[in-house]
């Protein structure tokens, strides 16, 4: 995507210098897949954007201070916080596979455009060993954004947004180094693939881009795509198993409303769950359990739980179902879905450890 193109959909004449400085760096992340960024190495872009750059000395106190911002590496180096890319791409993820040009690495990657989590899904990420899991990633970054070099740390976000469990940083470094498929490459710490190893992953993974630039149907849900692993999640306990399962089946079959409507009624009973695993239940009753809005709520500000610490934008997962249970005309589609669905599955992971499920 053209960053000009990009400045006006946010409208970023509009914004405040801080909220221009994370848009540029959401820019920077999606076109180059470099999640770690600088504020001396960020100036450039605002000639580039049509934008008067700031007073530098000012900006970097600010970032210092931001709480979508988290230090990173060497000094001056910053990286989003847990969960902030994932917020980005529900309000501005649309625009690259609306607009992507054909000069962006994401889209020069393939034909098609595959979304992390279908392939994920695809490959079964859950169940890999962290071993696989981290070739994996590494494979679908080179097809997405034509990355050739991989370091551990930088890594770790694309975890969080396949719906994956963050590993320790110092146990996937010490496991990367002993990893037969990789390299030492460049820097300290960087790593490439070695050679043949990508021409056996296109071998067996190619074809998921294939599938999807031929696809007459791109909003349509892969046979056999999940939104909550079943293999992850189910065998805790029946009721909730039997919600995952009607959540994957209409989500493939295309009833998206359906979909829509059971995701709400899990997160709500997990959320109840978790609230009666620590002991808290009473906060969210008055004779009988709060109105679901009034659950939530209580998540969001509970320190017991303490979601937002996690990542977990409990509020905006909590949206999924509004439209569609509630709605006259509105009707739910594959994107409406797929534009939550990190998110949710990400609210899940944390409210089945804390409901000790």
């Amino acid at each position: 995507m053209q960053l000009i193109d990009f400045v006006d959909a946010c409208d970023m004449g509009s914004k405040s210098e801080i909220e221009v400085f994370e848009l540029l760096c959401y820019y920077r992340v999606k076109e180059t897949g470099n999640i770690s960024f600088s504020v001396k190495k960020m100036m450039d872009l605002y000639g580039e954007a049509g934008l008067t750059a700031p007073d530098r000395s000012s900006l970097e106190k600010q970032t210092k201070k931001h709480p979508l911002f988290k230090p990173y590496g060497i000094e001056g180096t910053l990286r989003f916080a847990y969960g902030v890319l994932d917020t980005f791409d529900r309000k501005y993820g649309h625009l690259w596979s609306v607009t992507a040009s054909p000069a962006s690495p994401a889209a020069a990657a393939s034909k098609g455009q595959v979304q992390l989590m279908d392939f994920a899904d695809a490959c079964g990420l859950a169940s890999r060993t962290d071993a696989e899991a981290f070739e994996l990633l590494c494979y679908y970054l080179t097809k997405s954004s034509g990355t050739r070099s991989f370091i551990a740390r930088d890594m770790l976000d694309l975890y969080g947004r396949a719906g994956l469990p963050m590993p320790d940083r110092t146990t996937l470094e010490k496991m990367t180094r002993k990893h037969s498929s990789f390299r030492v490459h460049g820097i300290e710490g960087a790593l490439e693939f070695v050679p043949g190893v990508l021409g056996s992953l296109d071998a067996r993974y190619a074809g998921i881009w294939t599938d999807v630039s031929q696809s007459k149907t791109p909003n349509a849900a892969p046979a056999d795509a999940e939104i909550i692993s079943e293999e992850r999640f189910c065998g805790r306990r029946d009721g909730l198993d039997k919600m995952i399962k009607q959540i994957n089946s209409s989500y493939r079959d295309g009833s998206f409303d359906a979909c829509a409507l059971v995701m709400r009624r899990l997160l709500e009973a997990v959320i109840i769950l978790a609230f009666q695993s620590n002991g808290i239940e009473d906060e969210i009753r008055d004779g009988g359990h709060l109105r679901y809005e009034d659950i939530v709520r209580k998540a969001a500000e509970s320190g017991v739980l303490a979601l937002s610490k996690k990542g977990i934008d409990i509020a905006a997962v909590s949206k999924i179902g509004d439209y569609s249970g509630k709605g006259a005309t509105y009707t739910f589609g594959a994107n409406d879905i797929n534009a939550v669905r990190v998110g949710y599955r990400n609210a899940m992971e944390a409210l089945y450890d804390l409901a000790k499920l």
